[in-house]
């Protein structure tokens, strides 16, 4: 995934914020199991994504932006 779906899904001053967020839910396997669960259909994944705490949706957005993917080579 990428920051260009993620800025499709939810928008870029959307996903800019959250992206900023230094205060995210951690990214577990549950997390991951719930997105990919929740990813069909698009607009339901998006609705259900924004219903989230903020804190959550922040680990979401990362994910789906793939800045855990950034974050894993930085370390």
């Amino acid at each position: 995934m990428t920051r260009a779906t993620a800025e499709t899904i939810w928008g870029a001053d959307v996903v800019r914020l959250a992206l900023e967020e230094p205060e995210h839910e951690p990214i577990t396997e549950a997390l991951l199991s719930a997105i990919q669960r929740q990813a069909d259909p698009p607009g339901a994944f998006r609705a259900w994504a924004l219903s989230q705490p903020w804190s959550r949706f922040c680990a979401i957005v990362r994910v789906v932006a793939g800045a855990i993917d950034e974050e894993q080579e930085d370390r």
